[in-house]
């Protein structure tokens, strides 16, 4: 079984440039295999959509909500990649005796052993990114130069240039160690249909299918390595997935200022003056830095704890109002941190009954402001898995639309002219095992249990995600029930892992900011 996800890859581009007979390969999938959309995570943002995908578990139960997460009991925005995820696909598969391959996948680092390879994603600043560790010298002897993410400048020729290189190596190394691993469960991954959404989709719903489009120019790389890929594989299960789907932004919704229309949300009047001007002195200075190319350089020479809790931009969001104090804690009941189309509302109390109070009124607040901007909308209450998880969320069902975390507007309605996150990605499952049609009601979480159910391996208790009606009629898979046991593998966090070292905070968040998960 190979599971190969296309980080942010949407059927709103796939199927029109298939139409227009740009894709050969994905039209043979939406021919040859069962497909639909697939719903992503509330919130739908890499982190926490790749850790559900891997475990089958929502983010409750994870306590993940995004790259950064509001911490209720500190009162921080917190860095989340660097937190254990137990209980993975391939942990699964590994404990009950299968070889894996796990390649460049969101949230596998730290790991736990397996009897395979595993080649990390992000975080960077690590000293080690493979497990074995000598498998990174044989990914590079084979695909020569890797990189964990495009560090080129977005805008530019070299960004869309190393896209298309990445995109290659990906494939490439993916493919080297599933030949030579020969594993029961292979799953990898291609970010760069996600990266070149973020950077260059700009305002229009169809970015066009020309040269001059660089997601166009990714998605048909992408299109051709794929065909090759399933030709390698044609006797083999292949699912091929997205974490969300993608859209155009044309305006942004900002609940934190609902919430302070009705008193849950207090500000100071002033807020630290010394730290605001430092802050637009180090972002003056970055930008005449990365202008000349030294911004690096830079960032190498000055110690990241000399800046990392200065603000960062010009807007008043979420982090920087913490940042600068600007939030009166004392008289503040509830405060909104968001992910794409997601609002996530924390209410700042632990009694139950208090509460149930605040989450009332900030769902009331947040209905009336919704409705007065015509937004469809609905909301979801949650249990509290750990200090990240929120007590109400709200997610924006209306196109083009997405949530902002920001304080300085005049209304919560306001214009952008942006991309980012679409709740659906895609889904196509193409093999022996699968049929061909279409599926309804397919959800990230469902994958993990459908692909262990496929290799006839007992799913852990712990799962959330449900075995898609996927098989063909007579396949082993479609006539067996799932199979229920005992697993988390939490006992082996971290052996063979990556011990860490301190995070460069400030540069991780000036990229989530620049990418649009940050305010």
């Amino acid at each position: 079984m190979i599971v190969l996800g296309l980080d942010g890859a949407t059927h709103s581009l796939i199927r029109p440039w298939v139409d227009a007979g740009h894709l050969p390969t994905f039209a043979r999938l939406y021919e040859e295999s069962v497909h639909g959309d697939l719903e992503s995570t509330i919130p739908e943002i890499t982190v926490p959509a790749w850790p559900a995908f891997a475990t089958g578990r929502n983010p409750e139960r994870l306590d993940v909500y995004g790259f950064t997460h509001f911490n209720r009991e500190t009162r921080e925005l917190d860095l989340s990649h660097d937190e254990f995820v137990p209980g993975k696909m391939w942990d699964v598969v590994d404990d009950q005796g299968g070889r894996c391959v796990v390649f460049n996948i969101p949230g596998s680092y730290p790991w736990q052993a397996i009897d395979g390879t595993i080649i990390a994603a992000a975080p960077e600043y690590k000293e080690s990114y493979s497990y074995p560790e000598e498998r990174w010298e044989e990914l590079e002897s084979v695909v020569g130069d890797y990189k964990l993410r495009n560090d080129a400048t977005p805008g530019s020729r070299n960004y869309v240039d190393q896209s298309l290189s990445l995109v290659d190596k990906r494939f490439d190394g993916f493919e080297h160690f599933i030949e030579k691993e020969e594993p029961e469960l292979a799953v990898g991954l291609v970010r760069a249909t996600d990266r070149v959404a973020h950077h260059y989709w700009g305002t229009d719903t169809l970015p066009p299918a020309d040269e001059s489009n660089p997601i166009f120019e990714v998605y048909r790389r992408v299109d051709e390595r794929l065909g090759e890929f399933l030709d390698a594989h044609e006797d083999e299960d292949v699912v091929v997935m997205s974490d969300h789907g993608f859209e155009a932004v044309s305006k942004k919704f900002a609940p934190n200022y609902a919430l302070s229309q009705a008193g849950l949300v207090r500000l100071n009047e002033s807020g630290d003056g010394k730290k605001q001007a430092l802050g637009k002195l180090r972002d003056a200075a970055s930008d005449a830095l990365g202008r000349v190319g030294l911004l690096t350089l830079a960032r190498n020479v000055v110690p990241e704890s000399y800046v990392a809790d200065l603000p960062t931009g010009s807007t008043l969001g979420l982090d920087n109002a913490i940042s600068l104090g600007r939030i009166d804690w004392e008289r503040t009941r509830a405060v909104a941190d968001i992910g794409q189309k997601t609002t996530m509302v924390y209410a700042l109390t632990d009694d139950a009954d208090e509460r149930a109070e605040i989450v009332a009124e900030a769902r009331e607040a947040l209905v009336d402001s919704a409705d007065d901007a015509g937004l469809d909308v609905r909301f979801v209450e949650l249990d509290r898995g750990g200090p990240h998880t929120p007590d109400l969320t709200m997610v924006i069902e209306t196109p083009e639309v997405h949530a902002s975390s920001r304080f300085d507007v005049e209304s919560p309605l306001f214009d952008a002219s942006t991309s980012g996150h679409a709740r659906n990605g895609i889904f196509f499952a193409r093999g022996p095992s699968f049929r061909t049609g279409t599926v309804d009601g397919a959800r990230i979480t469902d994958i993990a249990p459908t692909v262990l159910h496929a290799l006839g391996r007992a799913l852990p208790n712990s799962i959330d995600g449900d075995v898609l009606d996927v098989f063909a009629a007579g396949s082993d898979a479609a006539q067996r029930e799932p199979e229920y046991y005992d697993f988390a593998g939490e006992s082996a966090v971290n052996e063979g892992g990556v011990s860490g070292d301190d995070e460069r905070e400030t540069e991780v968040k000036s990229r989530l900011r620049e990418l649009g998960y940050l305010e």
